[in-house]
């Protein structure tokens, strides 16, 4: 009966840490795509001014803006 329970115990505990385990993995691959996110955050920035710079050099480049 002792040996049972001993048994039943060491499932448990190989139960909880499996689970432990895919909780870990999953904070893991979810704070992976908010980093990748955040980076492509920072590029489309990047290239929104990148594009608005540009549309001001060809207005001033029609005439359309003096410096």
């Amino acid at each position: 009966m002792k040996s049972i329970r001993i048994k039943d115990l060491e499932i448990v505990e190989q139960e909880r840490q499996r689970e432990e385990a895919i909780e870990t993995s999953t904070a893991m691959a979810l704070a992976r795509l908010a980093l990748e996110n955040q980076k492509k955050d920072v590029l489309i920035e990047q290239l929104t001014q990148t594009v608005a710079n540009l549309n001001l050099e060809i207005m001033k480049l029609k005439g359309g803006i003096s410096k």
